[in-house]
């Protein structure tokens, strides 16, 4: 029945070929120009997951209450010293505020007022009293340069303390440190450098701490969603800005984007670009092919012309069904010219042979001979899709939805459109028999050495079970992005500091006593490093560190803010402190190397041109009076509590129904998957409730692997009882089937050798695989059914080669990609696909043996 309607179908688009062609055309072009005009990108992972699950819908909640945190595009400043950092970020921090209409909020994650004037507080006592001592012995240096912030200020002070030196009245180990980075910075400057000098290094008497030298700017970009990067546009902003108040490496400052915002679009400009080479390479690749199987130049043009008609069509039900590609389901593309192009070749090979033998109508003939082979194949590869279907990976069910639904558009275009460009094109077949001589030793080898090529696949299979328990599976998403992008390497970057890792878990209680007593819970877990929460940025022992700084106001007075300021110095003024300064320090300092090369140097400036004197002055004094202005603030510090703290502080920790937000950082390293598991588990046996990044690396792998399991499991009972009922003979859906377990645990064997994990994107392979074996396997055994007896000597085996070939180029081409993921996805494609080809044309003729009722030639026609 099957036979004459396909039959039926190719003869009526044959007899109709010059209308029914134009009229797909046009369809195409519709589609092709709905497609374009329609089509969007959902670049975000998260909605990749059903929003449905509980772990979902508790960082919605979270989201909802704490609104500012979600997507961010995170400004990562580095700088040569705190002075450049603060100073940059600051800079920065004043522009992005200006530009509401590219930054829903900004803020600044560890700087601004709020430090300025409390930042002391949160240091030791201890500290707090040692950079008071230094600030009073440098009061009468302060006083001095904070009326005169200059290079003539700034000499005439060294000068001063060079008379103190000479008078014994200034100890030279209080200027071992100015000496020398005055001098560092000097010859920098001279030599063309631009990195200026860190004045708070020199106020601590300290070195400068790592974390002190990168400030966080937190922004949310006003995305725009027609863009394929919705944050290109605040991006680039902040990125001409940088350029635009000089924050580039020549300066000491670098400026990198992280975040979520930002690693979507790098993501999806990584995919998108790695995407369209693979594509244009699967195309190319697969014209080769098609060449060498069908041999006729119009044979492969009409084949190529169905597939590209497919391609669109399926491309124009995907946007009117899903919307928006994800960053899995845009894989259907190139997936879709593997798989369609196996219909194509199974019907141009046919064909071909159908044409060879003299057979009158061979394109009506072939349609009839492929009608129940090609829609077994079709269903069967469908199903292998749509397992996914059901599951709670959302990105691989849409996935699934868009490639079922292009198996059904192939199926129908190859006996409908491929023949009707054929009638039109008129190809002419060779005389050459389109089986392949090569196979028929390798039909003899197996039927000759059944019993050892048996063992051999079974004693393979058996090692494939044994090591399946250690195929492993990495639900880290971050290890799908390309680590080289900017946004990753900042994130990279950033778990160096356990305090700023994005690896956190975010928790929530509904008032500060029930926090505290949480807070304390969770910190006493030995998984966790520091618990993060809105009492956090109240400082402890306020009052002997007030009483220190209310001490150090009195004693500085005006020093920090003067009445009045002398004028900027003229060129000579300048000139005439520099060679006064080298001098005195000749005098005050002989035996002092650093002195003697300060007071060269110094010399060298008072001679040199003095256009470089601007870039001099920042250079050396152009911090120095933000860090007055900060200690002056300091020092207006007053008691602070919960209560008091700025709104700005308080709506990132304390929600508007008053629930507390607690942030949990981690011990060790959370990139690694058992860290972060156990670390998720243990915050959970305290507060089950607990969301955030963490929370969401682990249940979305969870989530992906139950997917995984449910989609196999659906795959596998799905073909079992669609051969049931097709070849109605329990013998026969074994043929078909066994040959796939032996390709699985084949490829898990290859697999764990190479160390190839499971993850996210290439867990679509194996039920995958299932769907192409069956249609792979259909061929072969119907055959067999039929009385071939040499399988591999047919027509068959070479559309089966070519098909698997042309498929395998089309994923392997996936593994040409520059994203990590796609890359890994394509890898294991190409594996399972090259695995599944060796069994079928190694195993699975020595597995059927000779049929029941052999023919007396090998058969070529399949059974209708």
């Amino acid at each position: 029945m099957l036979d004459r309607l396909f039959a039926a179908i190719v003869a009526w688009s044959t007899r109709f070929a010059r209308l029914f062609v134009p009229a797909m055309l046009l369809l195409t072009a519709l589609a092709g120009y709905y497609t374009a005009r329609n089509i969007s990108f959902d670049t975000d992972t998260t909605n990749m997951i059903s929003p449905e699950l509980p772990w979902r819908q508790e960082l919605a909640k979270f989201n909802d209450l704490f609104p500012q945190n979600s997507v961010l595009l995170v400004v990562m400043v580095d700088g040569a010293t705190p002075d450049i950092a603060e100073d940059a970020a600051a800079a920065l921090f004043q522009r992005i505020a200006a530009r509401p209409d590219l930054f829903a909020t900004a803020r600044r994650a560890d700087g601004g007022p709020f430090f300025q004037r409390y930042g002391l507080l949160f240091l030791k006592t201890e500290e707090v009293r040692r950079i008071a001592d230094a600030v009073i012995e440098a009061q009468p240096f302060i006083g001095a340069i904070s009326q005169d912030p200059s290079l003539r200020g700034l000499f005439d002070v060294l000068s001063l303390a060079m008379q103190g030196v000479r008078e014994r009245a200034t100890g030279m180990e209080r200027l071992e440190r100015p000496l020398s980075q005055i001098a560092a910075t000097l010859s920098e400057a001279l030599a063309g450098g631009r990195q200026a000098m860190s004045w708070q290094a020199l106020m601590l008497n300290r070195d400068a701490e790592p974390r002190e030298l990168r400030k966080l700017i937190l922004t949310q970009p006003n995305r725009n969603f027609t863009s394929l990067k919705p944050s290109a546009a605040a991006s680039a902003f902040i990125r001409e800005t940088a350029i635009e108040l000089n924050l580039v490496p020549e300066t000491g400052v670098t400026v990198r984007l992280t975040g979520q915002a930002a690693l979507n679009d790098d993501e999806f400009a990584t995919v998108r670009e790695g995407m369209g080479f693979a594509l244009v390479l699967s195309v190319v690749l697969v014209l080769g092919l098609l060449f060498i199987a069908l041999r006729s130049f119009k044979l492969i043009l009409a084949t190529f012309a169905t597939l590209i008609v497919g391609l669109i069509l399926t491309f124009a039900f995907a946007t009117l069904t899903v919307g928006s590609l994800n960053l899995i389901s845009i894989a259907f593309a190139v997936m879709f010219i593997g798989l369609s192009i196996d219909f194509g070749i199974q019907y141009g090979v046919r064909f071909g042979q159908e044409a060879i033998e003299g057979t009158p109508a061979p394109l009506v003939s072939a349609g009839a001979a492929m009608a129940r082979p090609l829609t077994l194949a079709a269903i069967a590869t469908a199903v292998g899709f749509a397992a996914f279907i059901p599951t709670d990976y959302s990105g691989v069910s849409e996935l699934g939805r868009i490639a079922s639904a292009g198996m059904a558009v192939t199926l129908v275009l190859n006996v409908t459109l491929l023949p009707a460009l054929l009638a039109l094109l008129q190809p002419r077949i060779g005389g050459r028999e389109m089986a392949m001589p090569w196979t028929r030793r390798l039909d003899a080898f197996l039927a000759h050495r059944r019993p050892l090529v048996l063992a051999f696949w079974l004693a393979l299979a058996a090692t494939g079970l044994a090591l399946s328990p250690r195929l492993a599976f990495d639900f880290h998403p971050l290890h799908l992005k390309d680590p080289n992008v900017e946004s990753m390497a900042a994130i990279y970057d950033l778990m160096k500091d356990p305090l700023r890792t994005p690896y956190a878990i975010e928790v929530l209680a509904p008032d500060a006593e029930q926090a505290e007593a949480l807070k304390q819970s969770i910190a006493d877990l030995p998984e966790v490093f520091a618990v993060l929460s809105a009492s956090t940025f109240v400082p402890k022992d306020q009052d002997e560190k007030l009483a220190i700084l209310a001490d150090l106001d009195l004693l500085l007075g005006l020093s920090l803010t003067p009445l009045d300021q002398r004028a900027p110095p003229s060129v000579d003024e300048i000139r005439a402190a520099f060679r006064q300064c080298a001098a005195d320090l000749r005098i005050a300092l002989p035996d002092s190397s650093r002195a003697q090369e300060l007071a060269r140097l110094l010399d060298q400036a008072a001679d040199a041109d003095p256009a470089i004197y601007p870039e001099l002055h920042r250079m050396l004094v152009g911090g120095l009076m933000p860090r007055i202005s900060a200690l002056a603030s300091a020092l207006t510090a007053q008691p602070l509590s919960v209560a008091t703290l700025p709104d700005e502080i308080r709506k990132d920790w304390i929600a508007a129904d008053g629930s507390w937000r607690l942030t949990v950082m981690p011990k060790g390293d959370s990139d690694d998957n058992e860290v972060l598991a156990d670390f998720v588990a243990a915050v959970r046996s305290v507060a089950p409730h607990a969301t955030g990044p963490a929370v969401q690396i682990y249940e979305s792998g969870r989530a992906v692997t139950r997917a995984f399991q449910i989609a196999t499991a659906t795959a596998i009972v799905a073909i079992a009882l669609l051969m049931a009922v097709v070849l109605r003979r329990l013998r026969d859906v074994i043929y078909v089937l066994l040959p796939l377990l032996v390709a699985t645990l084949a490829t898990i064997v290859v697999c764990v050798s190479i160390g190839l994990k499971l993850d996210f994107a290439n867990v679509i392979a194996l039920p995958l695989l299932l769907g192409i074996g069956v249609a792979f396997n259909i061929y072969f055994v119907v055959n067999w059914r039929r009385g071939v007896e040499h399988a591999l000597s047919t027509g068959t085996a070479r559309a089966v080669l070519f098909s698997a070939l042309t498929t395998a180029a089309s994923f392997g081409s996936l593994a040409m990609s520059s994203h990590p993921g796609t890359s890994r996805m394509g890898l294991l494609l190409l594996i399972s696909l090259g695995v599944l080809l060796a069994v079928v044309f190694g195993f699975l003729p020595a597995m059927l043996g000779r049929p029941p009722h052999p023919q007396s030639r090998p058969g070529i026609r399949l059974p209708s």
